[in-house]
């Protein structure tokens, strides 16, 4: 059974600048009658159907008006629909929606309980939770693999035009999630394998003396951007940090140092995975 999201903004949205971006991060128009900027977000086997309503529409429930009034510090103007099927994916569908809004609009969201939060506070529910963030009934646990014990750290050195905001997208772009917290900015999850990852603006890294002949061939003169990576025990977690690795590669120059200072390039992480090695990231 799908279940509504309303996300109500302070400002005056057109129906159609609703619909261009949902357009914009994979969705489909499908207009119904009466309702020409409807439109479908799909996505393995998540989807989300997003229905606007037109701006200064009156929003009847007094009582939603005023609570989302308070949260925005302004009078409600745009409310927008948000149907969301069953499911984790949906879930994750749904919020890459809600933030994508939020960084153009406003926002103030009611959940599934019919609570009334706001962005940051979601972002605190997305940091906590692996699903259910709208749902306020559900238990909050803490970050994915924060139990574990042995933690194996490398970081990737990239050009110092690269913004911790391009990295989040191949972070996303292989399904993590941005994660806000004390511990890390972004998580990537599969299948038991975890990597905590953690965003630094661009800056002077330290560069082993011996090494920096070769980090200036390759990345050019610093600032570089630091990315550092948390890998949690076991060969998925080092292998799906290589992923990141290769993605990251696909996009710009980079080295990445080793757990124990060691500089390596793409390539020599690329050789380590093809040997099988145990500790990808720590030869």
């Amino acid at each position: 059974m799908s279940a509504d999201l309303h996300l109500v903004s302070s400002a005056a949205i057109g129906s159609g600048e609703i619909r261009d971006l949902v357009v914009s991060l994979g969705g489909e128009p499908q207009p119904a009658a009466g309702a020409p900027d409807v439109t479908v977000l799909v996505r393995g086997d998540g989807a989300v159907v997003v229905y606007p309503f037109p701006p200064d529409e009156p929003i009847r429930a007094a009582a939603l008006r005023e609570e989302c009034a308070r949260a925005l510090g302004a009078p409600p103007r745009t409310r927008i629909v948000l149907e969301v099927l069953p499911g984790r994916e949906s879930e994750w569908i749904a919020a890459e929606i809600v933030l994508a809004a939020a960084d153009r609009w406003p926002l103030a969201i009611r959940d599934f309980g019919e609570a009334v939060i706001t962005v940051a506070e979601l972002y605190r529910r997305l940091a906590r939770r692996r699903s259910g963030f709208f749902r306020p009934e559900d238990r909050e646990a803490p970050l994915p693999g924060r139990r574990r014990t042995r933690v194996d750290e490398a970081t990737l050195l990239l050009p110092g035009g690269v913004t911790p905001e391009r990295f989040a997208r191949i972070v996303r772009s292989l399904g993590g999630r941005l994660a806000p917290d004390d511990r890390a900015d972004a998580v990537l999850e599969r299948a038991g394998a975890w990597v905590w990852v953690r965003l630094r603006p661009p800056g002077a890294p330290p560069v082993d003396p011996s090494a920096a002949a070769l980090h200036d061939a390759v990345l050019g003169p610093p600032p570089y951007t630091a990315v550092v990576l948390e890998i949690f025990e076991g060969t998925p977690s080092q292998l799906l940090a290589a992923e990141l690795v290769e993605a990251a590669a696909e996009h710009w120059p980079l080295m990445v140092r080793g757990g124990s200072g060691q500089a390596m390039t793409a390539d020599d992480v690329r050789a380590r995975v093809a040997m099988g090695a145990a500790d990808i990231f720590d030869p």
